[in-house]
């Protein structure tokens, strides 16, 4: 038995996964906690998930492997306390922050592979310092959300490129920080955390490392985005595949040898690496999925789209009769829009007609994302890997989107993103090589539903009538 713990600072939830790598790829055991606001808590929170997967373990941990959303972290002062709480990737920011930003900068989203929106690091330092400016000149040091958790286990002030790369303050392969971008925003160079190379550790735990279980002298690894790790630890690494992480954000994760940087960008994706270095990613998101559903539940109530969704079998499913045009907060990508909202298009037979109308328009959106990514790596997806808790809550989903006539597979496993996490840590410490640290997955059947290429082109029109 060889035990390695990952840790996934999501947007919603904090996850732990203890993983034996001995024979095969065993989860061993998950824990989880809601994720909090500020950065004591979630120091707080993720010791506290870290303990409950170690606790009673068979033996030591071998490596540790830590995980997170992106675009989110804190200014910290020279004694390392926060100064504000989580500045987190859904926050509201005033736009004018970003255009003050752009006038100084103009080509900074294609130098970057970042797309122009309120969410980077770069952002929010901008937005800190015109707003907070007390708070602003106190700060000695920026830290993302995996940073934060890996400084306290090792007293390391270090990140990884696919985070660096998010930032808006790195170019687009993330392995440094870019002097003019740093210079262009006043910004000094110790301010943030040293990127390590694929395959470099944070560091080793030390004695503050007890607090989450954890022995001294355990190496600690930055994994990366969340969304990248788990494209990552299902397998999905090579040129040709894709894949489709569904959460309360979803992301397409396309991976690719070479890309259009300015044409990606231009059309909201963000462009980067995959976690081991080794080729490029394309990465489009959007922010309603779970959300969207979730959403949909609190201002209709009785609808209750997720406990139906959840128990719709294949041979059960009926297409929905509307067009859901599912952005309550904007389009971030194909063709970013920050002003589309929610749009129904048609009357529905009842609330299960309207849950299954929600889904399939959020599967003819990820398909858009996907196809859209696919024109700008020059080469259709030849295999489609599913996964995350949406997958899993929701049976139905992955078969739906099987009906885009791409192969397609399932992620089989609890958290896969803190599992991938805990593998790369595994592969990066030499405990398990990297061919042999795929979490399980396997191959599904598409829906049999004739009618799924017709609503994705209705789909298509009802956005493009949107835009008129």
């Amino acid at each position: 038995m060889t035990l390695v713990l990952g840790l996934d600072i999501g947007s919603t939830s904090t996850k732990a996964a203890l993983v034996d790598v001995a024979d095969g790829v065993t989860i061993v055991r998950v824990a989880r906690r809601p994720t909090p606001s500020t950065a004591d808590d979630l120091v707080v929170t993720a010791a506290a998930v870290a303990r409950d997967c170690v606790t009673d373990a068979a033996m030591p941990v071998a490596a540790v492997g830590i995980a997170s959303m992106a675009e989110s972290g804190a200014p910290l002062d020279a004694e390392g306390r926060a100064l504000t709480p989580l500045l987190r990737w859904d926050r509201r920011v005033d736009r004018s922050h970003l255009d003050s930003l752009l006038t100084r900068l103009p080509d900074l989203p294609v130098a970057t592979g970042v797309p122009a929106t309120t969410k980077p690091a770069a952002v929010a330092l901008t937005a800190l310092r015109a707003e907070q400016p007390d708070a602003f000149a106190a700060m000695r040091h920026w830290s993302g959300a995996a940073d934060l958790i890996a400084r306290v286990l090792t007293g390391e002030r270090a990140t990884d490129h696919t985070l660096a790369a998010r930032t808006m303050l790195a170019g687009a392969r993330g392995d440094s920080w870019d002097a003019d971008v740093l210079d262009g925003l006043g910004l000094r160079d110790a301010l943030l955390p040293t990127v390590r190379a694929p395959g470099e550790p944070a560091g080793s735990t030390t004695a503050s490392a007890r607090a989450f279980g954890l022995a001294p002298g355990i190496p600690v690894h930055i994994a990366g985005h969340d969304h990248v790790v788990g494209t990552w630890g299902v397998g999905v690494r090579s040129p040709g595949e894709t894949a489709d992480s569904l959460g309360t954000a979803e992301a397409i994760v396309r991976v690719t040898h070479a890309v259009d940087i300015a044409r990606a960008v231009a059309a909201g994706f963000s462009v980067g690496r995959t976690v081991d270095g080794s080729a490029a990613t394309v990465l489009g998101g959007s922010p309603a999925c779970g959300a969207m559903l979730a959403g949909w539940d609190a201002e209709h109530p009785d609808d209750h789209v997720i406990s139906h969704l959840s128990t719709v079998m294949p041979d059960e499913w009926i297409a929905g009769s509307s067009i859901v045009l599912p952005y309550p907060s904007g389009r971030q990508c194909p063709r970013p829009d920050p002003g589309a909202r929610v749009r129904v298009l048609g009357d529905a037979r009842d609330a299960s007609d309207r849950a299954h109308s929600l889904l399939q328009s959020l599967v003819a959106h990820s398909r858009w994302m996907r196809e859209t990514a696919d024109e700008f790596a020059g080469s259709p997806t030849s295999v489609l890997t599913v996964l995350g808790s949406l997958a899993e809550r929701i049976p139905i989903w992955a078969p739906l989107v099987a009906t885009a006539h791409v192969p397609t597979r399932i992620s089989t496993v609890d958290e896969p993103v803190a599992a991938g996490a805990a593998l790369l840590a595994a592969v990066r410490s030499g405990e398990v090589a990297a061919g042999a640290a795929i979490l399980p997955r396997t191959a599904v059947a598409p829906l049999h539903a004739p009618e799924s290429d017709d609503i994705h082109r209705r789909f298509l029109a009802a956005v493009t009538e949107g835009e008129q």
